[in-house]
């Protein structure tokens, strides 16, 4: 499903992650972790292609993949379904709200805009935003790291819900070691190379 070979990226002319490999197979749950700035991140940009690679390479085979940032990154000058609408401007509203009662938003909340929503709201939104397009891999980086533990902890237990019932592959980054351990498989990252 998902294979990084011996891949190197190199930011800003220093070496960020080297010879790392990875394989993952379909609709499996994997947690990146290690320190603050060990790579963790720049892999998953990589496999989003938001990074280019100095070498090696990397093989998706899957058509849809989605993004899950930290930060909601919701367009302040659409409504919550607008933001969702957006990635999947084909998604009929009933499958729009069919998402956000599964994320514990209701009808209501669909015509809000960003800044009438609490930040737990608005990464469900995000989450509904990722998961209208019924992604192959959802690659997720630190999704709960802006919220209050409470929260997170919902968010949490929605994205691995949401995950089981798509079968779709996981690419998490956290730090929360906890969080690591609901995955199938844990990897750590130290200084760009699998620790």
């Amino acid at each position: 499903m998902l294979t990084l070979d011996n891949i190197q990226i190199d930011l800003g002319g220093q070496t960020i992650v080297e010879n790392f490999s990875l394989h993952l197979a379909a609709g499996e749950c994997l947690a990146l972790s290690g320190a603050s700035g060990c790579g963790k991140t720049t892999i998953l940009r990589a496999i989003a292609g938001l990074v280019a690679l100095e070498d090696g390479s990397i093989r998706c085979h899957a058509r849809r993949l989605a993004y899950l940032f930290q930060e909601p990154r919701l367009l302040p000058w659409l409504r919550a379904d607008e933001n969702v609408r957006l990635v999947a401007p084909e998604a009929d509203t009933a499958r729009i709200r069919t998402l956000f009662r599964e994320l514990w938003l209701d009808d209501k909340d669909l015509r809000k805009y960003p800044h009438e929503l609490s930040g737990g709201m608005q990464q469900r939104v995000a989450l509904a935003r990722a998961f209208v397009v019924e992604p192959a891999v959802l690659l997720a980086d630190e999704p709960t790291g802006s919220l209050d533990f409470a929260t997170g902890q919902e968010i949490i237990a929605q994205l691995f819900a949401l995950n089981q019932a798509q079968g779709c592959t996981l690419v998490l980054v956290t730090h929360d070691r906890n969080l690591a351990q609901q995955c199938q498989r844990q990897i750590t990252v130290q200084a760009g190379r699998l620790a």
